[in-house]
């Protein structure tokens, strides 16, 4: 073998990712992708799935397969449909979660040869001598490779094509969402995993996934920390509240979270103090019974009306809040 002849690719991986940039080589076959332990290459992202991907590297060409991850895998900023293989090239540059895998195509040729002299009894026959190097068993030649045996010729590798963009006009898919299917496809037989097949089951994920979403969080709806605004007043209806507009959302959402408790205690003196206190954001002071106060009479002190309250807002909460068969006197001190 005369200089260096092609032997084939090496392939190796910039990484870089939120604890910066390294490089790895990737061996021949299957090197599996995953923030779980045990692949083969490990991305620490909570927008990495367990088993997110895999290469699958040759002699001659390395090829990447989304493994049906949650967030999708990436290759010059077009997403991969899942469970098909993709072609990779020197230059393309691999998107998964918040990393960046950049990919090198470096061509291997094998060394030449070198060549042990020959001992003077073994060395050809001088132009005078033609008859001898045609004769003699030990200088036969060697015959030349076949076409079927000789290494192919090392393809130039392509430019790294731009991340393409999302076209003018084209509607913004919500998170979680793709026109390819991410979760259907992967309940038919490998045959149908096709582009347009992928494409066709996109359209019943965008009504089917939206609905799981909704039911799977319904009980962040039903806590007063994490339920939307206008669902306050519905939680309220549990226990006959009626928020008028002088509550604030964090005056509702307080007294909601600890409703279960203040309606327990129902008719106390404790249970009404605490919603005057979530109501005005002052302390106010009951007094019951004692010597010379009329039965089933008591008496409310507040130190001041806070701005955007009145007396006759007070009062209200008074009245719903008490038991029924008492009467009250109110008293601002300020």
């Amino acid at each position: 073998m005369e200089g260096n002849a092609y032997q084939g690719f090496e392939f190796r991986l910039r990484i870089e990712g939120p604890k910066g940039v390294q490089e790895l080589v990737l061996p021949l076959g299957i090197t599996t992708i995953g923030r779980q332990a045990g692949n083969d290459l490990q991305l620490d992202d909570p927008q990495v799935s367990r088993r997110h991907a895999q290469f699958d590297c040759t002699l001659t060409e390395c090829q990447i397969t989304d493994l049906g991850s949650t967030n999708g895998t990436r290759v010059n900023g077009e997403r991969l449909p899942p469970q098909v293989p993709r072609t990779l090239a020197g230059g393309n540059v691999v998107e998964i979660g918040g990393y960046r895998l950049l990919l090198e195509q470096i061509p291997v040729r094998a060394q030449a040869e070198t060549k042990a002299p020959m001992p003077p009894e073994a060395e050809p026959a001088s132009k005078e001598r033609p008859a001898l190097e045609a004769t003699s068993p030990a200088l036969k030649p060697i015959p030349p490779l076949s076409e079927e045996e000789a290494p192919p010729a090392p393809p130039a590798p392509p430019a790294p094509s731009a991340p393409s963009a999302p076209a003018e006009g084209e509607p913004l898919l919500p998170p979680g969402l793709d026109k390819y299917s991410r979760r259907l496809l992967d309940y038919l037989p490998s045959i149908y995993h096709t582009d347009l097949m992928s494409r066709f089951l996109a359209l019943f994920e965008s009504i089917l996934l939206p609905i799981e979403w909704t039911i799977d969080g319904f009980d962040l709806c039903l806590h007063a920390g994490s339920a939307p605004a206008d669902l306050l007043p519905w939680l309220a209806s549990w226990f006959d509240v009626v928020f008028d507009p002088t509550w604030s959302e964090a005056q509702r959402r307080t007294l909601l979270a600890e409703a279960h408790k203040i309606y327990a205690r129902r008719g106390t003196r404790w249970a009404l103090s605490r919603v005057l206190e979530i109501y005005t954001g002052q302390r106010p002071v009951i007094e019951d019974g004692g010597e010379g106060r009329t039965p089933f009479t008591f008496r409310v002190s507040l130190p001041s009306i806070p701005p955007g309250l009145n007396r006759e807002l007070i009062e209200r909460v008074i009245d719903v809040n008490k038991p029924a068969h008492t009467t009250y006197t109110l008293e601002i001190e300020g």
